[in-house]
């Protein structure tokens, strides 16, 4: 049985927006879709494209979905950020989620960086206090009111915050997806 010319267009449509997604993936999806629209035209109704919105953001359901399940099974930090960046197309939520947590990451990168350079430099890096700083990092020596804590003690402790704070944000980015990934299916959209 063939589809009207717009639902055949429509097809058409989300067969491209998916893809990102391998071939067996979207053929499924698009074997599924145009089983519904056959459906509905058996069925008798007028429009078969009542309540599936534009071919764009129904084909985007669906790669966001893919994202998301990947992101949480390969569980690295870049997968879970990067599925969280798309997902974040469709959810202002997600993305003052993960805007934080990158920041978390990029703060416990630094953290570690400091702590392996520290014997390389020890003099230029450390923990600074003064009257109106307190920092991690490397100043040019040349602020007399600065000045930096001494003892090998910080460096060890700044190397376990970076890696806790590494691990913490991965946690909570899963979480995120996992959320996401929930509030998605909970819908009945993909």
């Amino acid at each position: 049985m063939m589809l009207p010319k717009q639902a055949e267009e429509y097809l058409k449509q989300v067969r491209q927006g998916l893809a990102s997604l391998g071939q067996d993936e979207r053929d499924d999806i698009v074997a599924e879709l145009r089983s519904h629209l056959l459906d509905r035209q058996a069925q008798g109704r007028a429009n078969l494209l009542e309540g599936f919105g534009s071919a764009e953001r129904f084909a985007a359901s669906f790669v966001i979905q893919s994202a998301l399940r990947s992101a949480l099974v390969q569980g690295t930090s870049w997968a879970l950020g990067r599925a969280l960046f798309i997902a974040a197309r469709d959810s202002v939520l997600v993305l003052f989620g993960l805007l934080p947590l990158l920041l978390a990451q990029f703060v416990a990168l630094g953290f570690l960086v400091c702590a392996a350079l520290k014997p390389f430099f020890p003099d230029q890096l450390g923990l600074w206090v003064g009257p109106h700083a307190f920092f991690i990092g490397t100043t040019s020596g040349n602020t007399p009111d600065i000045h930096q804590v001494d003892g090998w003690w910080v460096f060890p402790a700044v190397a376990v915050a970076g890696v806790l704070l590494f691990w913490l944000s991965n946690r909570l980015m899963v979480g995120l997806v996992r959320w996401r990934l929930h509030q998605s299916e909970k819908t009945g959209q993909p």
